[in-house]
């Protein structure tokens, strides 16, 4: 079930943000859901590949100023702007990307949204409907919401990033009762792929960065599951439970939070031009995907369809 041979757990050298062919010097960042877990991790590693402007979003004033405190205690010298917002209330947001514009003189180069929801792990019948439908307004909406402001604000050739999750390709199975986010994260995939369709000048690219434990969802997916995540060398007892949660992982049982920082830095460099309006996953080597950068390319590869459609019959 991978797609390259090589599957990573860890950052590592090609995907380094010190890489010079790398370098975010010049770019301007634009993160959802920047204030904690993933999204805190990505800016981080697009300072450390060269970015000096930086705007940040989250819908807690507190956690939002502690990760400003860090990232400049850290990075002195950028320029780093907060925004409280919440991805799904669109005047909200607006408010956050022309401000953002507006401070940065420029339109925004990279835009990233990090922001998510998952609803609570239980059965679609057994469900709190309002918290199964936030899956939708933060994952769907939200992703509309930020896709439009990346058509206003954003350059006309921006990279544009979207954190999926590995849940959206596979069968759903009883034992990880997740329809709430993973529906909710397949449609929000199917909106970015219309907007890089719409939108031929950006370079679109929805990444799932792996199974964060570091995030509050994935200390939720883990808490709720009732599955000790260890490391690579654990053993887990064969159940429905578990055999759910490898496949939706893909045997990345515990995925560093920098590895997706690092992978996206990569995404977002010339290097990765051949993945515009796909589905990756940072696990996947870098350099076994270049050696296949025309066949990606060219075909549909690495785009949500109906698997075994179409047939010679």
């Amino acid at each position: 079930m991978n797609y390259t041979k090589t599957q990573h757990t860890k950052p590592y050298a090609a995907i380094s943000p010190s890489l010079p062919h790398l370098s975010t010097k010049s770019k301007s960042v634009f993160i959802t859901g920047g204030s904690a877990g993933i999204g805190k991790a990505v800016a981080l590693a697009f300072l450390e590949a060269g970015s000096c402007h930086l705007a940040i979003t989250g819908r807690r004033e507190a956690v939002l100023s502690a990760a400003a405190t860090e990232i400049k205690t850290t990075y002195p010298d950028a320029q780093v702007l907060t925004f409280v917002a919440d991805i799904a209330d669109e005047v909200a947001m607006n408010k956050a990307f022309s401000g953002a514009k507006e401070a940065f003189g420029a339109p925004i180069d990279i835009a990233i949204n990090g922001a998510g929801y998952l609803p609570s792990l239980k059965p679609l019948a057994t469900s709190d409907l309002n918290d199964w439908w936030l899956g939708y307004e933060t994952n769907v909406k939200g992703a509309a919401i930020f896709a439009r402001g990346v058509a206003k604000y954003a350059a006309s050739d921006a990279v544009v990033l979207h954190l999926a999750t590995a849940g959206v390709m596979f069968p759903a199975n009883g034992g990880l009762p997740m329809s709430g986010y993973a529906t909710s994260k397949l449609a929000g995939v199917k909106v970015m792929e219309y907007f890089g369709a719409e939108n031929p000048g950006l370079r679109v690219v929805s990444v799932h960065p792996g199974v964060v434990t570091e995030s509050e969802g994935g200390q939720k997916m883990v808490a709720q599951s009732d599955v000790e995540w260890q490391g690579d060398d654990s053993k887990f007892p064969f159940s429905v439970v578990i055999f759910s949660l490898l496949v939706v992982c893909l045997a990345n049982i515990y995925d560093l939070v920098n590895l997706g920082a690092h992978f996206l830095v990569w995404a977002a460099s010339k290097e990765a031009e051949f993945l515009k309006n796909k589905l990756v996953f940072a696990a996947w080597d870098v350099e076994e995907l270049k050696a296949r950068k025309d066949e990606i390319a060219q075909s549909p590869e690495l785009l949500i369809g109906l698997n075994g459609f179409p047939r010679n019959v």
